[in-house]
Protein backbone atom coordinates (compact mmCIF):
# COMPACT_ATOMS: atom_id res chain seq x y z
CA UNK A 1 0.00 0.00 0.00
CA UNK A 2 1.97 3.33 -1.20
CA UNK A 3 0.49 6.43 0.08
CA UNK A 4 -1.30 8.62 -2.31
CA UNK A 5 0.37 11.97 -1.56
CA UNK A 6 3.99 9.68 -3.00
CA UNK A 7 2.59 8.09 -5.46
CA UNK A 8 3.60 10.55 -8.41
CA UNK A 9 7.56 9.53 -7.78
CA UNK A 10 6.64 6.02 -9.52
CA UNK A 11 8.28 2.68 -7.89
CA UNK A 12 10.73 4.74 -5.88
CA UNK A 13 9.21 4.99 -2.53
CA UNK A 14 6.93 1.94 -1.00
CA UNK A 15 4.97 2.24 1.87
CA UNK A 16 3.96 -1.04 3.48
CA UNK A 17 3.49 -3.65 6.02
CA UNK A 18 7.13 -4.06 6.17
CA UNK A 19 8.16 -0.16 6.66
CA UNK A 20 8.83 2.38 4.42
CA UNK A 21 11.86 1.75 1.45
CA UNK A 22 13.11 4.11 -1.10
CA UNK A 23 16.00 5.53 -3.13
CA UNK A 24 17.93 8.07 -2.88
CA UNK A 25 17.20 10.57 -3.82
CA UNK A 26 14.09 9.74 -5.54
CA UNK A 27 11.95 8.79 -2.57
CA UNK A 28 14.16 8.92 0.04
CA UNK A 29 14.73 13.09 -0.07
CA UNK A 30 15.16 15.27 3.09
CA UNK A 31 11.56 16.54 2.93
CA UNK A 32 9.96 12.82 2.73
CA UNK A 33 12.42 11.57 5.85
CA UNK A 34 11.80 14.64 8.13
CA UNK A 35 7.73 13.61 7.24
CA UNK A 36 8.10 9.97 7.95
CA UNK A 37 9.71 11.13 11.27
CA UNK A 38 7.40 13.46 12.33
CA UNK A 39 4.37 11.26 11.49
CA UNK A 40 6.70 8.64 13.56
CA UNK A 41 6.89 10.85 16.20
CA UNK A 42 3.11 12.02 16.66
CA UNK A 43 2.12 8.20 17.24
CA UNK A 44 4.51 7.70 19.13
CA UNK A 45 3.09 8.56 22.88
CA UNK A 46 5.70 7.67 25.14
CA UNK A 47 9.52 9.41 25.45
CA UNK A 48 11.88 6.95 24.55
CA UNK A 49 13.09 5.99 20.80
CA UNK A 50 15.08 3.02 19.77
CA UNK A 51 16.81 3.92 16.79
CA UNK A 52 19.66 1.51 15.32
CA UNK A 53 21.16 0.67 11.51
CA UNK A 54 23.05 -1.43 9.20
CA UNK A 55 25.33 -0.42 7.18
CA UNK A 56 24.44 0.98 4.34
CA UNK A 57 26.50 4.68 3.49
CA UNK A 58 23.18 6.58 3.65
CA UNK A 59 22.65 5.36 7.10
CA UNK A 60 24.18 8.19 9.28
CA UNK A 61 22.29 10.61 7.18
CA UNK A 62 18.85 9.47 7.53
CA UNK A 63 19.83 8.96 10.99
CA UNK A 64 20.69 12.54 11.78
CA UNK A 65 17.54 14.01 9.95
CA UNK A 66 15.44 11.17 11.89
CA UNK A 67 16.74 11.58 15.05
CA UNK A 68 16.71 15.26 14.89
CA UNK A 69 12.85 15.58 14.52
CA UNK A 70 12.34 13.11 16.93
CA UNK A 71 13.90 14.96 19.39
CA UNK A 72 12.67 18.60 18.30
CA UNK A 73 9.51 16.28 19.44
CA UNK A 74 10.65 16.17 22.69
CA UNK A 75 11.77 12.31 22.54
CA UNK A 76 14.89 10.73 24.22
CA UNK A 77 16.71 9.18 21.82
CA UNK A 78 18.46 5.84 22.35
CA UNK A 79 21.23 4.71 19.72
CA UNK A 80 22.18 1.62 19.40
CA UNK A 81 24.26 1.81 16.70
CA UNK A 82 24.75 -0.23 14.32
CA UNK A 83 22.85 -3.63 14.88
CA UNK A 84 20.41 -6.10 13.58
CA UNK A 85 16.88 -5.45 13.33
CA UNK A 86 16.07 -7.91 15.67
CA UNK A 87 18.45 -6.57 18.02
CA UNK A 88 16.59 -3.07 18.02
CA UNK A 89 13.31 -4.90 18.61
CA UNK A 90 14.43 -6.48 21.24
CA UNK A 91 16.02 -3.10 22.92
CA UNK A 92 12.79 -1.98 23.02
CA UNK A 93 10.92 -3.96 25.15
CA UNK A 94 14.13 -3.97 27.17
CA UNK A 95 14.31 -0.27 27.66
CA UNK A 96 10.67 0.25 27.99
CA UNK A 97 10.62 2.38 24.81
CA UNK A 98 7.68 3.98 23.48
CA UNK A 99 8.94 2.60 19.84
CA UNK A 100 12.19 1.69 17.61
CA UNK A 101 13.06 2.41 14.38
CA UNK A 102 15.71 0.16 12.21
CA UNK A 103 16.85 2.57 9.27
CA UNK A 104 17.73 -0.37 6.32
CA UNK A 105 16.37 -1.48 3.56
CA UNK A 106 17.11 -5.36 4.42
CA UNK A 107 18.10 -6.70 1.11
CA UNK A 108 17.34 -4.00 -1.46
CA UNK A 109 20.19 -2.77 -3.34
CA UNK A 110 22.35 -0.08 -2.33
CA UNK A 111 20.76 2.60 -3.44
CA UNK A 112 18.03 2.00 -1.23
CA UNK A 113 17.34 2.12 2.14
CA UNK A 114 14.42 2.80 4.44
CA UNK A 115 12.20 2.76 8.17
CA UNK A 116 11.42 -0.12 10.07
CA UNK A 117 9.05 0.53 12.23
CA UNK A 118 8.18 -0.79 15.92
CA UNK A 119 5.48 -0.18 18.16
CA UNK A 120 5.69 0.12 22.24
CA UNK A 121 5.32 -3.90 22.78
CA UNK A 122 8.75 -4.57 19.87
CA UNK A 123 6.58 -5.73 17.18
CA UNK A 124 6.53 -4.06 13.76
CA UNK A 125 3.44 -1.83 13.06
CA UNK A 126 1.09 -4.40 12.17
CA UNK A 127 -2.30 -3.05 9.85
CA UNK A 128 -4.17 -0.84 12.79
CA UNK A 129 -0.97 0.84 13.64
CA UNK A 130 0.23 1.41 9.90
CA UNK A 131 -2.97 3.30 9.31
CA UNK A 132 -2.51 5.52 12.18
CA UNK A 133 0.75 6.30 10.62
CA UNK A 134 -0.60 7.04 7.39
CA UNK A 135 -3.36 9.69 8.35
CA UNK A 136 -0.39 11.16 10.92
CA UNK A 137 1.36 11.76 7.58
CA UNK A 138 -1.86 12.76 5.20
CA UNK A 139 -2.51 15.65 8.38
CA UNK A 140 1.15 16.65 8.61
CA UNK A 141 0.72 15.57 12.03
CA UNK A 142 3.34 17.14 14.12
CA UNK A 143 4.20 19.02 17.41
CA UNK A 144 7.24 20.33 18.44
CA UNK A 145 8.23 21.49 21.82
CA UNK A 146 10.03 24.40 23.45
CA UNK A 147 13.41 24.86 23.11
CA UNK A 148 14.18 23.74 26.74
CA UNK A 149 11.90 20.45 26.36
CA UNK A 150 14.29 19.36 23.20
CA UNK A 151 15.31 15.88 23.57
CA UNK A 152 18.45 14.05 23.58
CA UNK A 153 20.58 11.33 22.61
CA UNK A 154 22.05 8.57 24.60
CA UNK A 155 24.12 5.51 23.10
CA UNK A 156 22.84 1.93 24.23
CA UNK A 157 24.81 -1.81 24.03
CA UNK A 158 22.05 -3.85 23.50
CA UNK A 159 23.71 -6.55 21.23
CA UNK A 160 24.86 -8.38 24.23
CA UNK A 161 21.69 -8.28 25.85
CA UNK A 162 20.05 -9.75 23.17
CA UNK A 163 23.02 -12.48 23.18
CA UNK A 164 21.60 -13.24 26.54
CA UNK A 165 18.13 -13.61 25.38
CA UNK A 166 18.66 -15.95 22.77
CA UNK A 167 20.87 -17.91 25.13
CA UNK A 168 17.97 -18.50 27.62
CA UNK A 169 15.95 -19.92 24.78
CA UNK A 170 18.19 -22.62 23.78
CA UNK A 171 17.13 -26.01 25.76
CA UNK A 172 21.12 -27.53 25.51
CA UNK A 173 23.72 -24.68 25.45
CA UNK A 174 26.33 -26.67 27.87
CA UNK A 175 26.03 -29.18 24.54
CA UNK A 176 26.45 -26.92 21.89
CA UNK A 177 29.59 -25.59 23.90
CA UNK A 178 31.01 -29.21 24.39
CA UNK A 179 30.82 -30.03 20.38
CA UNK A 180 33.51 -26.81 19.56
CA UNK A 181 31.68 -26.73 16.08
CA UNK A 182 33.97 -24.37 13.33
CA UNK A 183 31.54 -21.65 11.80
CA UNK A 184 31.86 -19.43 8.81
CA UNK A 185 29.85 -16.91 9.60
CA UNK A 186 29.13 -14.14 6.22
CA UNK A 187 28.47 -10.81 7.65
CA UNK A 188 27.82 -9.33 4.33
CA UNK A 189 29.86 -6.28 6.12
CA UNK A 190 26.42 -5.76 7.79
CA UNK A 191 24.47 -5.17 10.53
CA UNK A 192 25.17 -9.01 12.12
CA UNK A 193 28.68 -8.73 11.85
CA UNK A 194 29.76 -8.50 15.13
CA UNK A 195 26.62 -9.48 16.41
CA UNK A 196 26.44 -13.27 15.12
CA UNK A 197 30.33 -14.15 15.66
CA UNK A 198 29.34 -12.59 19.82
CA UNK A 199 26.75 -15.24 20.11
CA UNK A 200 28.67 -18.22 18.33
CA UNK A 201 31.77 -17.38 20.54
CA UNK A 202 29.72 -17.68 23.42
CA UNK A 203 28.71 -20.97 22.29
CA UNK A 204 31.93 -22.49 22.20
CA UNK A 205 32.47 -22.12 18.30
CA UNK A 206 35.31 -21.18 16.44
CA UNK A 207 34.04 -18.91 14.24
CA UNK A 208 35.72 -17.79 10.51
CA UNK A 209 34.78 -14.41 9.75
CA UNK A 210 34.34 -13.41 6.11
CA UNK A 211 32.81 -10.20 5.35
CA UNK A 212 32.76 -9.29 8.97
CA UNK A 213 34.85 -5.97 8.54
CA UNK A 214 33.63 -2.94 7.59
CA UNK A 215 34.03 -1.99 3.85
CA UNK A 216 35.16 1.10 1.94
CA UNK A 217 32.47 3.58 1.77
CA UNK A 218 30.05 0.81 3.18
CA UNK A 219 29.41 -1.18 0.10
CA UNK A 220 28.23 -4.70 0.11
CA UNK A 221 31.31 -7.05 -0.81
CA UNK A 222 28.51 -9.08 -2.14
CA UNK A 223 25.18 -8.49 -3.85
CA UNK A 224 23.04 -8.29 -0.45
CA UNK A 225 19.90 -10.75 -0.96
CA UNK A 226 21.41 -14.05 0.31
CA UNK A 227 20.56 -16.01 -2.16
CA UNK A 228 23.29 -19.35 -4.08
CA UNK A 229 24.53 -16.57 -6.70
CA UNK A 230 25.69 -14.18 -4.07
CA UNK A 231 27.15 -17.09 -1.73
CA UNK A 232 29.48 -19.08 -3.95
CA UNK A 233 32.38 -17.74 -2.00
CA UNK A 234 30.32 -18.37 1.50
CA UNK A 235 29.49 -21.80 0.04
CA UNK A 236 33.72 -22.13 -0.97
CA UNK A 237 34.36 -21.15 2.33
CA UNK A 238 32.83 -23.58 4.36
CA UNK A 239 34.08 -26.39 2.12
CA UNK A 240 37.44 -25.17 2.05
CA UNK A 241 37.30 -25.27 5.86
CA UNK A 242 35.74 -28.50 6.07
CA UNK A 243 33.61 -25.84 9.02
CA UNK A 244 30.41 -28.13 10.51
CA UNK A 245 28.32 -25.09 9.40
CA UNK A 246 28.22 -22.07 7.86
CA UNK A 247 25.73 -19.05 8.52
CA UNK A 248 24.90 -16.40 5.94
CA UNK A 249 23.45 -12.82 6.61
CA UNK A 250 21.60 -10.20 4.78
CA UNK A 251 22.43 -6.84 5.62
CA UNK A 252 20.04 -6.13 9.01
CA UNK A 253 20.95 -10.06 10.12
CA UNK A 254 17.36 -10.65 10.12
CA UNK A 255 17.33 -13.70 7.84
CA UNK A 256 19.39 -16.68 7.94
CA UNK A 257 20.88 -18.94 5.27
CA UNK A 258 22.90 -22.24 6.14
CA UNK A 259 25.92 -23.65 4.34
CA UNK A 260 27.37 -27.27 5.08
CA UNK A 261 30.70 -29.03 4.22
CA UNK A 262 29.61 -31.18 1.31
CA UNK A 263 26.95 -28.93 -0.50
CA UNK A 264 27.98 -25.23 0.45
CA UNK A 265 25.45 -22.88 0.70
CA UNK A 266 21.58 -24.51 1.38
CA UNK A 267 18.56 -23.11 0.03
CA UNK A 268 17.51 -20.37 2.33
CA UNK A 269 13.82 -22.56 2.67
CA UNK A 270 15.46 -25.17 4.74
CA UNK A 271 16.90 -22.49 7.55
CA UNK A 272 13.19 -22.68 9.28
CA UNK A 273 12.83 -27.00 9.22
CA UNK A 274 16.34 -27.12 10.71
CA UNK A 275 16.20 -24.64 13.34
CA UNK A 276 12.64 -26.40 14.17
CA UNK A 277 14.64 -28.96 15.02
CA UNK A 278 17.11 -27.57 17.42
CA UNK A 279 13.92 -26.41 19.41
CA UNK A 280 13.05 -28.76 23.32
CA UNK A 281 10.80 -31.79 22.79
CA UNK A 282 9.40 -34.43 25.27
CA UNK A 283 10.22 -37.61 24.32
CA UNK A 284 10.99 -36.20 20.57
CA UNK A 285 7.85 -34.50 20.38
CA UNK A 286 6.89 -31.05 19.90
CA UNK A 287 3.14 -30.32 20.79
CA UNK A 288 1.45 -26.57 19.53
CA UNK A 289 0.83 -25.19 16.30
CA UNK A 290 3.86 -23.64 13.77
CA UNK A 291 2.97 -20.13 11.96
CA UNK A 292 4.68 -19.58 8.64
CA UNK A 293 3.41 -17.70 5.14
CA UNK A 294 1.58 -18.37 2.46
CA UNK A 295 5.09 -18.21 0.50
CA UNK A 296 7.20 -20.58 2.89
CA UNK A 297 8.20 -23.92 1.25
CA UNK A 298 6.48 -27.12 2.64
CA UNK A 299 9.43 -28.66 4.25
CA UNK A 300 8.27 -27.35 7.64
CA UNK A 301 4.70 -29.50 7.15
CA UNK A 302 7.07 -32.40 6.61
CA UNK A 303 9.35 -31.89 9.85
CA UNK A 304 6.38 -30.91 11.91
CA UNK A 305 4.44 -33.72 11.26
CA UNK A 306 6.98 -35.75 12.21
CA UNK A 307 7.52 -34.14 15.61
CA UNK A 308 3.75 -33.79 15.87
CA UNK A 309 3.32 -30.59 15.67
CA UNK A 310 0.70 -28.55 13.17
CA UNK A 311 1.41 -25.86 10.78
CA UNK A 312 -0.89 -22.53 10.25
CA UNK A 313 -0.41 -20.34 7.55
CA UNK A 314 -0.41 -16.10 7.17
CA UNK A 315 -0.07 -13.76 4.86
CA UNK A 316 3.19 -12.95 3.88
CA UNK A 317 5.07 -10.44 6.15
CA UNK A 318 6.83 -10.34 9.85
CA UNK A 319 3.86 -8.14 11.21
CA UNK A 320 1.07 -10.59 9.48
CA UNK A 321 3.31 -14.16 10.62
CA UNK A 322 3.70 -12.20 14.14
CA UNK A 323 0.10 -11.56 14.26
CA UNK A 324 -0.77 -15.23 13.75
CA UNK A 325 1.38 -16.41 15.96
CA UNK A 326 -0.28 -14.53 18.85
CA UNK A 327 -3.48 -15.80 17.82
CA UNK A 328 -3.12 -19.06 18.01
CA UNK A 329 -0.41 -18.89 20.34
CA UNK A 330 2.08 -21.00 18.15
CA UNK A 331 5.81 -22.13 19.57
CA UNK A 332 7.81 -21.09 16.78
CA UNK A 333 7.39 -19.66 13.63
CA UNK A 334 8.85 -17.47 10.57
CA UNK A 335 9.19 -16.70 6.67
CA UNK A 336 10.57 -19.13 4.26
CA UNK A 337 13.26 -16.80 3.25
CA UNK A 338 14.90 -17.64 6.46
CA UNK A 339 13.41 -15.60 9.21
CA UNK A 340 13.42 -17.69 12.14
CA UNK A 341 10.63 -16.18 14.86
CA UNK A 342 10.69 -17.50 18.34
CA UNK A 343 7.76 -16.18 20.71
CA UNK A 344 9.96 -16.26 23.93
CA UNK A 345 12.75 -13.92 22.43
CA UNK A 346 12.29 -10.39 23.12
CA UNK A 347 12.78 -9.76 19.43
CA UNK A 348 9.90 -11.78 18.44
CA UNK A 349 10.47 -11.43 15.03
CA UNK A 350 12.58 -12.40 12.60
CA UNK A 351 16.08 -13.42 14.04
CA UNK A 352 19.34 -14.47 12.78
CA UNK A 353 20.66 -15.19 15.65
CA UNK A 354 17.47 -17.31 17.09
CA UNK A 355 18.10 -19.24 13.89
CA UNK A 356 21.62 -20.03 14.03
CA UNK A 357 21.56 -20.91 17.91
CA UNK A 358 18.76 -23.25 17.44
CA UNK A 359 20.61 -24.90 14.76
CA UNK A 360 23.48 -25.56 16.53
CA UNK A 361 20.72 -26.61 19.12
CA UNK A 362 19.46 -29.58 17.11
CA UNK A 363 22.98 -30.56 15.45
CA UNK A 364 24.47 -31.39 19.11
CA UNK A 365 21.06 -32.60 20.14
CA UNK A 366 21.66 -35.55 17.63
CA UNK A 367 25.78 -36.05 17.81
CA UNK A 368 25.81 -34.15 14.61
CA UNK A 369 29.29 -33.66 13.42
CA UNK A 370 28.29 -31.28 10.45
CA UNK A 371 25.24 -29.67 9.29
CA UNK A 372 25.14 -32.96 6.71
CA UNK A 373 23.98 -35.01 9.10
CA UNK A 374 20.70 -33.04 9.91
CA UNK A 375 20.41 -32.59 6.27
CA UNK A 376 19.55 -36.16 5.65
CA UNK A 377 16.72 -35.70 7.43
CA UNK A 378 15.81 -33.41 4.80
CA UNK A 379 12.79 -34.45 2.20
CA UNK A 380 13.94 -32.95 -1.22
CA UNK A 381 13.40 -29.57 -2.82
CA UNK A 382 12.13 -28.37 -6.12
CA UNK A 383 10.95 -24.83 -5.83
CA UNK A 384 11.63 -21.29 -7.86
CA UNK A 385 11.63 -17.71 -6.63
CA UNK A 386 10.99 -15.63 -9.64
CA UNK A 387 10.83 -11.81 -9.91
CA UNK A 388 8.72 -9.81 -12.35
CA UNK A 389 9.47 -6.49 -13.08
CA UNK A 390 6.50 -4.05 -13.37
CA UNK A 391 7.02 -2.44 -16.44
CA UNK A 392 3.80 -2.18 -17.84
CA UNK A 393 2.03 -5.11 -15.62
CA UNK A 394 -0.17 -4.17 -13.09
CA UNK A 395 -0.79 -5.98 -10.21
CA UNK A 396 -4.61 -6.15 -9.80
CA UNK A 397 -5.07 -7.21 -13.19
CA UNK A 398 -1.77 -9.80 -12.84
CA UNK A 399 -3.30 -11.68 -10.36
CA UNK A 400 -6.84 -11.02 -12.19
CA UNK A 401 -5.74 -12.73 -15.05
CA UNK A 402 -4.07 -15.49 -12.93
CA UNK A 403 -7.26 -15.75 -11.13
CA UNK A 404 -9.62 -16.91 -13.76
CA UNK A 405 -6.84 -19.21 -15.49
CA UNK A 406 -6.47 -21.39 -12.33
CA UNK A 407 -9.92 -21.05 -10.65
CA UNK A 408 -10.75 -24.35 -11.99
CA UNK A 409 -7.97 -26.14 -11.42
CA UNK A 410 -7.18 -25.40 -7.81
CA UNK A 411 -8.11 -24.48 -4.39
CA UNK A 412 -7.79 -20.28 -4.31
CA UNK A 413 -6.41 -18.71 -1.51
CA UNK A 414 -6.32 -14.49 -2.04
CA UNK A 415 -5.38 -13.50 1.49
CA UNK A 416 -1.88 -12.23 -0.17
CA UNK A 417 -1.91 -11.74 -3.68
CA UNK A 418 -3.23 -15.35 -5.50
CA UNK A 419 -1.68 -18.82 -3.69
CA UNK A 420 -3.10 -22.07 -5.42
CA UNK A 421 -2.78 -24.85 -4.35
CA UNK A 422 -3.41 -28.27 -6.67
CA UNK A 423 -4.76 -31.40 -5.85
CA UNK A 424 -0.63 -33.39 -6.04
CA UNK A 425 0.82 -30.93 -3.20
CA UNK A 426 2.28 -28.60 -5.63
CA UNK A 427 1.33 -25.10 -5.33
CA UNK A 428 2.32 -21.52 -6.53
CA UNK A 429 2.27 -17.85 -5.42
CA UNK A 430 1.82 -14.52 -7.12
CA UNK A 431 1.64 -11.25 -4.98
CA UNK A 432 3.00 -8.16 -5.32
CA UNK A 433 6.31 -7.22 -3.06
CA UNK A 434 5.88 -5.19 0.55
CA UNK A 435 9.56 -4.88 -0.33
CA UNK A 436 10.40 -3.88 -4.29
CA UNK A 437 8.50 -2.35 -7.28
CA UNK A 438 8.13 -6.11 -8.47
CA UNK A 439 5.74 -9.13 -8.62
CA UNK A 440 7.09 -12.48 -6.68
CA UNK A 441 5.76 -15.53 -8.41
CA UNK A 442 6.81 -18.28 -6.42
CA UNK A 443 6.08 -22.11 -6.67
CA UNK A 444 7.36 -25.83 -5.69
CA UNK A 445 6.60 -29.29 -7.22
CA UNK A 446 7.19 -32.69 -6.65
CA UNK A 447 9.64 -32.38 -9.40
CA UNK A 448 11.94 -30.00 -11.50
CA UNK A 449 9.93 -30.72 -14.90
CA UNK A 450 6.56 -29.85 -13.23
CA UNK A 451 7.90 -26.99 -11.68
CA UNK A 452 8.78 -25.76 -14.84
CA UNK A 453 5.43 -26.13 -16.30
CA UNK A 454 4.02 -24.29 -13.47
CA UNK A 455 6.21 -21.48 -13.56
CA UNK A 456 5.87 -20.92 -17.66
CA UNK A 457 2.09 -21.14 -17.43
CA UNK A 458 1.47 -18.97 -15.11
CA UNK A 459 3.72 -16.63 -16.36
CA UNK A 460 2.17 -17.08 -20.29
CA UNK A 461 -1.27 -16.65 -17.89
CA UNK A 462 0.07 -13.25 -17.52
CA UNK A 463 0.67 -12.44 -20.63
CA UNK A 464 3.12 -10.01 -22.44
CA UNK A 465 6.11 -8.25 -19.89
CA UNK A 466 5.99 -11.29 -17.60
Amino acid sequence: MTHKSFTDRGHDLLISISGIRGTIPGGLDPDNIVAFAKAFASVTKGKRVVVGYDARPTGPALQNLFQGTLMAAGKQVLDAGLCPTPTVKAAVREFRAAGGVMISASHNPLQWNGFKLIKGDGLFFDAAASRSFLRALERGDYKAVDHKAIGQVRSIDAIQSHIESVLEVLPNVAAIRKMKYQVVVDGVAGAGREALPALLEELGCKVIRLFCEATPGGRFPRPPEPNPAALRKFGATVRGHHAAVGFALDPDADRLVTGSPTAGAIHEEFTLPLALLGMPTRKGRLSGKIVVNLSTATLIDSVAGELGASVVRSAVGEANVVAEMQKVRAIFGGEGNGGVIHPKVPSFGRDSLVGAGLILSAMANSGASSLDDLMKRMPPLYMEKTKIELGRLKPAESLAKLEKNLAKQARLDKRDGLHARFEDGSWLHLRASNTEPILRLIAQASDRPELRRLIEDAKKSLGPGA
